[in-house]
């Protein structure tokens, strides 16, 4: 799967990466993948961008010390979609004294968490980012690739940017469905930018508002059963274009995230349709080619009220996910500070 391998780069290097018209850097990697750039070994992807410099840029951010958590209530949504897991949450009183312990079990894809590397690979190809394979995640003699425990020696802290799209599109009147597979396209993310007057810098965290927490948390239990049980599922977000890839790639982002279900639109859109866009799963490229984190379902409806208040889209962000050594995803423990 890889040809010649590719000099280590430091992270004093990462600003002379390569533009994504020249990925996949090496013949025989998955399409549009930059495995190797970081060095053979590497298991943290865009997170290399979050250095300890931009980390003291990033601290810039905060000017008022208002502090906005992002974390939905662990048992949302309920029920939750594909078939998976519920919340369980058991409170056990340690008779007869006064003191209580409480168990919890989930499915790590619920809720406001964080996508790993390990859990979307390329398809075609049943690889992962920098080639780790599935028997290293899965099978009887899976080792700590890639785990999600990895992330915790540093967790992830920077400088987080805002694109409320949501805001953008009722002050544009524009109209969607908030639980409907809406694709928000590479020109209408550049003009909601622009709209707030946002500029970006390498290893930002990419954060978007589609609306998806505002619409579900309107339903009742009726219609959250209903959402639940789409088949297939309609999930709003962004472009599963090649053109909105390029741009997350160009930019140097160093994570994405939005309170979507899946931060892309899915069902994919077919291929040939009117503009004749080049179609990619996003989750392949980003987790499986880039190692970039993929945030999902977090809870923005404050956040952007927040960056409204202050005129102003960016502020300091900080995340340690649950240090599972061998983690696939796990919740995102947020918080966004102004």
């Amino acid at each position: 799967m890889s040809g010649k391998p590719l000099p280590s780069t430091t992270k004093d290097e990462i600003a002379t990466r390569p533009p994504f018209s020249s990925l996949p850097l090496r013949p025989g990697d998955p399409p549009f993948s930059a495995w190797g750039l970081y060095g053979p070994d590497d298991e943290l992807g865009t997170l290399n961008l979050l250095t300890d410099a931009r980390t003291i840029s990033a601290a810039a951010e905060i000017k008022t010390g208002k502090r906005v958590g992002l974390n939905l209530p662990l048992d949302i949504p309920s029920p939750p979609s594909h078939n998976r897991m519920g919340f369980n949450h058991q409170i056990i009183h340690k008779h007869p004294r006064n003191v209580h312990d409480d168990i919890i079990e989930m499915n790590t894809q619920c809720s406001t968490q964080w996508d790993g590397f390990r859990h979307y690979g390329y398809q075609k190809e049943n690889i992962c980012y920098n080639g780790v394979t599935i028997p290293e995640i899965s099978g009887p003699d899976a080792g700590l690739k890639l785990g999600l425990g990895l992330w915790c020696k540093q967790g992830i802290a920077g400088r987080g940017v805002l694109l409320d799209y949501l805001r953008y599109a009722t002050a544009n009147n524009i109209e969607y469905g908030l639980l409907e597979n809406h694709e928000i396209s590479l020109a209408e993310l550049q003009a909601c930018a622009a709209f707030q007057h946002t500029t970006f810098r390498e290893g930002d965290i990419l954060i978007i508002r589609s609306g998806w927490t505002k619409a579900y948390s309107a339903l009742d239990a009726a219609g959250r059963k209903d959402w639940a049980m789409r088949t297939p599922p309609r999930l709003g977000g962004v472009a599963t274009t090649k053109e909105v890839a390029e741009w997350l790639w160009n930019t140097g982002f160093s994570a994405v995230a939005s309170d979507g279900v899946a931060f892309e639109s899915l069902p994919f859109k077919p291929e040939g349709e009117p503009g004749g866009l080049e179609r990619v799963s996003l989750h392949e490229v980003l987790l499986g080619g880039w190692g970039m984190p993929i945030g999902e379902m977090w809870n923005l409806e404050d956040l952007g009220d927040e960056c409204a208040r202050q005129g102003r889209y960016s502020f300091f962000l900080t995340s340690m996910p649950l240090n599972i050594p061998t983690g696939i995803a796990g919740p995102a423990n947020v918080l966004a500070i102004f």
